[in-house]
């Protein structure tokens, strides 16, 4: 591939702050709060133009229980229930009771606008459109991070950084050791449409599945499935088709799945509007994100196993714990296991069968948990990785990924920024058992290690 070389030049240092945020989703938003209500100067950097990530920016309008297995005592609070609560109060999110997985269906937009009153009302100093294109090293710990936004090439400094880009953008640049698996979950892309509301039921995918080849559609790998908006209820949010083999940190990829993402959404709308007696239907609204599941990951102090969180694995340093089952998609469809032993297996078509994975007599965890080594990168003094970069497996992650397990990796992360600032520490030199009472302190649900035991 041919090169150029670009001549040397200064970048200009636009802002300095106590802690350094990369990326502004749910995670990164609720890292930078948390570590400014402990008295921190916070920059936070997102490259869409809303705050909520893969929430706001991909139109992913539902979050997964914060309950404990038997339902009944909740083990997630911190900034994720206190958003909840405040889209309450404007009547734009849906609780659903029984929760079965999803707890919490949102108004994707009028979360991003609740994300830009809190980042406001804590004084975060907010780069919109902004990407995190270099960094600056010194030994094991990252100088700057450098961004370009509008405004041209532009360097953030802080003693403290936290990368919770998702594809690692900080942590790459600044030559950290990061892993992407062979095989990646698959992303969608969302619409919200119009004239659905007006089905009395789903259209059959069976019903449809004979004309798909005719309409462009044989590539995907799943049949699209749509949630309320809630505050808009004669509006839909399309969740469309699985799109496997996509690299989403690959800029090229990411540009074809959007094409394609698009395309099939309107292949499928056409669909349905030919071989059902559906009323019009129009996509009024494209995410302006793909929904992205996976790409890179940092290699921690600890990789967190899928045997770990399915026995429900006590850490002494847990920052984080969930419930929301391993969750892998492939090619021929979903298997999902539960950590009370049942196996979920959803072919293309929809249709899904019930196993077990362990004896039905096995005891069950109350939660799994996620451990604080998982958000330090190896070599590394002054950076935590946060969200979707945490070092899991493939079976580990496919059960952590959801937001409401993400996001307290957020805010562990902002609260340990804050507790190393205090006292003059590096992330490793952390007390875990000081980071886990400073969370509950805060608002986190974390239960002693003391507590935790199986039941049925």
């Amino acid at each position: 591939m041919t090169s150029i070389t670009e001549p040397a030049r200064a970048t200009p240092v636009c802002h300095e702050a106590d802690l350094c945020v990369i990326g502004g989703s749910c995670t990164g938003v609720f890292a930078a709060v948390r570590a400014a209500r402990l008295g921190l100067s916070v920059a936070l950097v997102e490259q869409n133009t809303l705050l909520g990530g893969m929430a706001a920016a991909a139109q992913v309008n539902e979050w997964h229980s914060v309950n404990d297995t038997s339902g009944t005592r909740r083990i997630i609070g911190g900034l994720t229930l206190e958003i909840v609560e405040r889209l309450r109060h404007r009547g734009v999110i849906q609780e659903l009771r029984p929760a079965h997985r999803g707890q919490f269906r949102f108004n994707s937009a009028e979360l991003a606008v609740e994300l830009d009153d809190l980042v406001r009302a804590h004084r975060i100093r907010v780069f919109l459109a902004a990407r995190c294109v270099a960094a600056t090293r010194d030994g094991a710990r990252v100088t700057s991070a450098i961004i370009e936004d509008r405004s041209g090439r532009r360097a953030i400094t802080a003693p403290f950084f936290i990368d919770a880009s998702g594809d690692g953008t900080l942590l790459r640049h600044a030559g950290f050791v990061a892993e992407k698996p062979t095989v990646l979950q698959p992303v969608n892309l969302q619409a919200i449409v119009a004239g659905f509301h007006a089905l009395s039921a789903p259209p059959a995918w069976s019903d449809l599945q004979p004309h798909l080849a005719s309409r462009a559609y044989p590539e995907a790998n799943s049949q699209p499935w749509f949630f309320p908006v809630p505050g808009a209820p004669d509006l839909r949010n399309l969740f469309g088709a699985r799109l496997n083999g996509i690299d989403a940190s690959d800029a090229d990829a990411y540009t074809a799945a959007l094409l394609d993402g698009r395309r099939l959404h309107r292949a499928y709308l056409d669909l349905v509007r030919t071989h059902t007696s559906a009323p019009p239907l129009a996509v009024v609204a494209w995410a302006q994100a793909l929904g992205v599941r996976e790409t890179w990951h940092a290699r921690c102090h600890h990789r967190l196993t899928g045997d770990e969180i399915l026995r429900g694995h006590v850490f002494t340093d847990s920052i984080a714990q969930g419930t929301y089952p391993v969750d892998i998609h492939s090619a021929e469809g979903t298997v999902l296991r539960y950590l009370d032993g049942r196996e979920e297996r959803v072919s293309r078509d929809g249709s899904t069968t019930w196993h077990r994975w362990q004896a039905g007599d096995a005891p069950v965890p109350s939660c799994y948990h996620i451990p604080y080594r998982t958000l330090l990168p190896r070599e590394a003094d002054n950076l935590l990785v946060a969200g979707r970069l945490l070092d899991a497996d493939r079976e580990a992650f496919g059960g952590v990924r959801v937001m409401v397990n993400m996001n307290q990796t957020g805010e562990a992360a902002g609260v340990a920024a804050a507790l190393a600032r205090r006292d003059s520490l590096t992330f490793p030199q952390v007390n875990p058992a000081l980071l886990h009472t400073a969370l509950n302190t805060g608002g986190s649900l974390l239960l002693p290690p003391t507590k935790v035991s199986p039941n049925r």
